[in-house]
């Protein structure tokens, strides 16, 4: 018996340790800061339920207010007011009595607490609330809820890896993510729908994973064709942002072009400081030219340069697009000399008549030079009605999900995993919490 019993003691610990080295430990549900304002004189807060202002470090009170009460907080003299009365705290925190209410600021509806800081240039918003309920805002305000479901899944998925990813990343203002789309576009609860509220609680906790962890996962409108790797656009190889065919055809903003006068083009390089006088030539590598040091083999611009009489500015493909506001840096330019749309043509030699003809007569495209070690250079002429024409494709920085492919996918059937898997190479689907 004593034998046995020992066996016994020996079988319940081996499946005790087994049992541990098998179950995987789900990190908790965690909340993010969202920074919604930084350098306000003052803000103006309410709430649809009775609400508190507290200092969130000793949890005194400072304030009990009801449904619709309008309160004015504002920085003055290194302090903070609440209607114009002292508060010593630095940090005020404002949240209703009740989980599902909810807080205005200046007009903007917030799920969570309001967090009011104290900064030396102003004061700094934050709401503070669980990241599922972060997420409802977010894949409302990148992704159309008319869109197809498993399109939501998918942007819910990426949203939230990314989330997870940035946590800290605005860390020296107080925050984690900012509420615009240098992180992810947030909107607080009043552009939620239960569509995409739903999307969000079917995925809930799910995050694509590289190494174990949450990725950097990227994601643009589109990609005109193809998605770039992570390198070609911002330096930084990451092995799961690598170029992939892209199914956003249908994207409005496939194919897009516009025109622009030299002077147009040399007025907006100087109002960024690029100062070079009268443009003369701008030197780009043809779109299909298979990735030549200017480009890459995708068709992201990586360097373009503007010469003018004055000087030189040699600017990346994220600063063209960021100075002539372009939808993307996949993009081709050429010097167009206009052809006439209408030609006059005598009727009567005798009474001078004449009548003007519609045309259909194709723009003149100045030719390159072509020098020995660049035949790259679109040469300026100044002749009359010329004029830059510059034709790209896709719209954001096209590394990562395409959101209209993700909308292709979906409409041919595909799942948001394997829509996911067709964007991110060498990831897996994980629970996170």
């Amino acid at each position: 018996m004593k034998c046995l019993r020992h066996s016994i003691i020996f079988f319940v610990m081996v499946t005790l340790v087994l049992t541990c080295s098998l179950t995987k430990v789900l990190a908790a549900e965690q909340n993010i800061r969202v920074g919604l304002w930084t350098r306000q004189s003052s803000i103006m807060v309410s709430s649809d339920k009775l609400f508190l202002i507290k200092d969130p470090g000793t949890n005194d009170t400072f304030g009990k207010y009801n449904a619709g009460d309008k309160v004015l907080i504002t920085q003055k003299n290194g302090r903070l007011y609440i209607n114009n009365l002292p508060a010593k705290s630095m940090v005020l925190s404002v949240q209703p009595s009740d989980d599902d209410g909810r807080t205005v600021v200046n007009k903007k509806t917030y799920r969570g607490r309001i967090l009011i800081k104290k900064m030396t240039d102003g004061i700094t918003v934050i709401n503070d609330l669980p990241l599922e309920q972060y997420l409802y805002s977010v894949v409302a305000t990148e992704m159309p809820a008319t869109w197809p479901v498993e399109a939501l899944k998918a942007q819910a998925v990426t949203a939230r890896s990314y989330a997870l990813y940035s946590l800290n990343r605005h860390e020296n203002e107080g925050f984690d993510v900012c509420a615009l789309a240098h992180c992810q576009a947030y909107g607080g609860s009043n552009v939620e729908n239960d569509i995409v509220q739903k999307a969000v609680d079917d995925t809930r906790g799910q995050v694509l994973l590289y190494a174990h962890k949450p990725i950097f996962a990227a994601f643009h409108a589109s990609s005109g064709g193809n998605t770039e790797n992570s390198e070609d656009v911002w330096g930084t190889y990451l092995p799961y942002l690598r170029a992939v065919k892209d199914y956003d055809q249908n994207s409005p903003n496939y194919h897009w072009s516009l025109q622009m006068t030299p002077v147009e083009l040399s007025g907006k390089l100087n109002q960024y400081g690029y100062d070079i006088g009268t443009l003369q030539s701008v030197t780009l590598s043809a779109l299909n030219s298979g990735g030549q040091v200017d480009r890459s083999k995708n068709g992201a611009v990586k360097t373009v340069v503007f010469s003018g009489d004055k000087n030189i500015a040699r600017l990346t493909g994220n600063e063209v697009r960021r100075v002539l506001g372009l939808k993307s840096t996949k993009f081709a330019i050429d010097v167009i000399i206009p052809s006439p749309k209408k030609i006059n043509v005598p009727i009567d030699q005798y009474s001078g008549y004449s009548k003007d003809i519609d045309v259909e007569l194709p723009d003149y495209k100045v030719p390159k030079i072509k020098t020995g070690v660049n035949n790259n250079i679109h040469p300026i002429t100044n002749r009359s009605g010329e004029v830059i024409k510059i034709d790209g494709y896709g719209s954001g920085h096209r590394v990562g999900m395409s959101q209209w492919g993700a909308k292709t996918l979906a409409e041919q059937g595909y799942d948001y995993q394997t829509i996911l898997y067709t964007y991110y190479s060498e990831v897996s689907i994980g629970n996170w919490y």
